[in-house]
């Protein structure tokens, strides 16, 4: 059962169908424009924090190396006053700075 609608859209695609469009000024330089257009696109400068926000795992892995390397090759500091003033220090110069000589 065909209403009025449907033979109006036959008729449509029937009219689209004997038009011919031109299409042969639009085929040429198709690859030019193209490559223009991705070279445009990847010209778009990104901005400064675009590149912070990629470098992230990057600055993470770092930190972490930094936080075993200070952990592992330097040893926990004493607690005693003395050894903290002395440390790496000859005793006399240490005793002479205690003493204010």
């Amino acid at each position: 059962m065909e209403t009025e609608s449907d033979k109006r859209l036959d008729r449509l695609f029937a009219a689209a169908r004997a038009s011919l469009t031109e299409s042969s000024a639009l085929e040429d330089y198709f690859e030019t424009r193209l490559m223009a257009r991705i070279r445009e696109r990847r010209s778009v400068q990104h901005p400064w924090y675009a590149l912070a926000w990629r470098m992230l795992p990057a600055y993470a892995g770092i930190m972490a190396i930094i936080v075993v390397c200070s952990i592992t090759f330097y040893p926990a500091h004493s607690a005693d006053m003395f050894a903290a003033l002395t440390g790496s220090v000859e005793d006399t110069v240490a005793i002479s700075y205690l003493a204010g000589e």
